[in-house]
């Protein structure tokens, strides 16, 4: 489990791009904050995969309806445990909250991160939703 609140902080430094929020959030109009908030989703997509860890991979990143998500790939064998998601999300919103991130929430914008891990039952998900408003 520590090995998994571990990868959704470096995930949080990965994606807090403090100029790059600030400059987004700040923006007035609505339109111009989804426009920027895409462009970023497809820069930061054009240097993915990415291997965050021995077990990890920021597979993309997206912003559609008013929501960045995060998608990551574990390897088999991963320590997911899909019994600790509140566990996961309160440690991900301490992290959001106390980055330049928290304007994405601010702005009524919510964020995702979508794990898929293998266990054995076959491929898996485990969505971690932290909406806006929640710092």
């Amino acid at each position: 489990m520590k090995r998994v609140l571990k990868i959704i902080a470096a995930i949080v430094i990965v994606l807090a791009i403090p100029a790059i929020i600030q400059k987004i959030m700040f923006r007035e109009k609505p339109e111009a904050k989804n426009a920027a908030l895409t462009q970023l989703a497809a820069d930061t997509n054009a240097t993915l995969p990415k291997r965050l860890d021995k077990m990890t991979t920021l597979k993309r990143v997206e912003f559609e309806q008013d929501v960045w998500r995060v998608h990551l790939t574990m390897d088999p064998g991963a320590p997911i445990d899909p019994y600790q998601q509140a566990t996961y999300r309160d440690f991900a919103v301490k992290q959001i909250c106390g980055s330049d991130m928290k304007m994405i929430l601010q702005h009524k914008i919510g964020v995702e991160y979508l794990y898929t891990y293998t266990d054995s039952a076959g491929e898996q998900k485990l969505r971690i939703a932290i909406p806006p408003g929640s710092c």
